[in-house]
């Protein structure tokens, strides 16, 4: 089951999207660590990030995860 969550920590200018290296703007953990992705590539994986990760940190919700 993955947990969506909002707060919890910070996104600072040095975190990157593994993908492309633009501003992360998501963080999804898996069980042997993360990943973080730019908004382009969050939305882009999204139905993979949902069923396969254990938490995901959107705080601009960009998945359109929360309610």
């Amino acid at each position: 089951m993955t947990i969506v969550t909002s707060v919890g920590r910070e996104l600072t200018a040095q975190d990157r999207c593994d993908a492309c290296s633009a501003a992360a703007q998501v963080v999804a953990t898996f069980l042997n660590g993360e990943l973080m992705f730019c908004g382009h590539h969050a939305k882009k994986n999204k139905d993979n990030l949902v069923s396969k990760s254990a938490n995901i940190f959107d705080p601009e919700n960009y998945l359109n995860l929360l309610n």
